[in-house]
């Protein structure tokens, strides 16, 4: 598969784990959670599902994920503030993994830019 299809191709992936599909009522039947304990966590600000037409709550595959996540770590006695400290704290891992990668590749390339400089 080439370069451009395979980044297509994992656009075309992210743009649908993204897109909100899912009512309410099948997310508590999926997740085994009652729908009040989705609203609780809506309301304490730990994911924002679309809202359809202004009411309806619809989440995507991505909230669904972060739900399990959730509710995993209820499981295990981590309140809300918890949580909320968890999620913030990946956050800046990913990101400070995202800035590291992307040094990582300038260096790279200023390396290949010099090899190349001194085989001329």
């Amino acid at each position: 598969m080439k370069r451009r299809e395979k980044f297509t191709a994992r656009k075309i992936s992210e743009n649908n784990a993204s897109m909100p599909k899912y009512t309410i009522g099948v997310v508590s039947q999926l997740l085994g959670l009652p729908p009040q304990m989705l609203r609780r966590y809506e309301e304490a600000g730990l994911l924002e599902p679309a809202r359809q037409a202004g009411k309806n709550r619809l989440y995507s595959d991505q909230d669904i994920a972060i739900l399990e996540e959730i509710a995993e770590l209820s499981a295990q006695g981590i309140n809300v503030v918890g949580i909320r400290y968890l999620e913030q704290e990946v956050q800046e891992a990913r990101e400070a993994q995202i800035r590291a990668e992307e040094e990582w590749r300038q260096l790279e390339k200023a390396r290949q830019h010099s090899e190349r400089s001194q085989q001329k």
